[in-house]
């Protein structure tokens, strides 16, 4: 016996089946491209390894110079650390800041400035209000003492030896050499410290144009406060004369800094290590590690 099939109901299922077909046909995307890059590295390292060497207990023993270079148009949080990291050691980085060689001519060249930059979010700055105090140890070696521009979003504050008093002001013959905290008897960067408009003119104190746009940082808050600060640049220059200085221990609002480096600029470095008075005796590796900050 044959088997009917209800046509109502077979005609009444085509349609879901060729509705079920059409849909699950989709376009992937509208359109693909590719393209093959090669990336290669962001900076570059020289350093070398330094053959064994003698200290005493107490005493401090130096690195060869490092030196770091940037290949890329991004600014690099650099990390540099010493080990070991314990007791009985305490490392310290100094920023080797030679300008002694060479005339800022013409402008801008390798020789107008030699500098460290801190970005501002590094240390949790970021307007002027923000900022209250910055210091550091110098070996002044010959020239003019390092200063700080505080980088804000559309121009720079400028704090330098020659300036930063204005009932002390311009006074060129007594520029510290050695070893100094920040600008010598003129102190650190603090409240009561002036800097200068760096778009403004850099002549001397007494000029109008220059008074105008020098003020203290307590004043500069007063009128740009709420102003964006991108970082900080310590800089060693040859503006004045041929200048060579070491600067460590970098402070900001009281705390330790960590550097960074400038598009295509560079940073030159070696490490302290200063061993405790009461260190086992022994041969001690030190292995510093210079890396990009994560």
């Amino acid at each position: 016996m044959k088997r009917k099939f209800n046509k109502k109901l077979l005609m009444f299922g085509l349609p879901i089946l060729v509705l079920a077909l059409v849909s699950a046909v989709v376009i992937p995307f509208l359109g693909q491209v590719q393209r093959d890059v090669t990336v290669t590295k962001s900076f570059e390292f020289e350093g070398n390894d330094l053959a064994e060497v003698d200290a005493v207990a107490g005493e401090v023993s130096t690195s060869e110079n490092m030196y770091v270079s940037s290949l890329t148009s991004v600014v690099i949080p650099l990390s540099i650390e010493t080990e070991p990291d314990e007791e009985g050691f305490t490392h310290t980085v100094n920023y080797l800041l030679d300008n002694s060689v060479g005339t800022c001519l013409p402008y801008p060249s390798e020789t107008c400035e030699k500098r460290i930059f801190i970005s501002a979010e590094d240390v949790e700055i970021e307007t002027l209000n923000d900022f209250n105090s910055m210091s550091w140890d110098a070996n002044v070696l010959g020239g003019y003492i390092a200063h700080v521009d505080v980088i804000l979003e559309t121009d720079a504050l400028v704090f330098e030896y020659a300036k930063i008093n204005p009932s002390d002001c311009d006074d060129v013959t007594d520029y510290p050499i050695g070893e100094v905290n920040t600008f010598g008897d003129k102190g650190i960067v603090d409240a009561d410290a002036y800097a200068w408009l760096s778009s403004g003119v850099a002549g001397y104190c007494g000029l109008t144009e220059f008074d105008d746009n020098h003020n203290s940082l307590t004043e500069w808050k007063s009128t740009r406060g709420t102003e964006k600060v991108i970082g900080f640049e310590i800089e060693v220059d040859n503006w004045v004369s041929a200048s060579n200085s070491n600067v460590k221990n970098i402070l900001i609002n009281g705390n330790p800094i960590e550097v960074s480096i400038k598009p295509l600029d560079y940073l030159n470095f070696n490490v302290d290590t200063e061993f405790t008075i009461d260190i086992v005796p022994n041969t001690y590796t030190i292995t510093t590690t210079v890396d990009v900050r994560e």
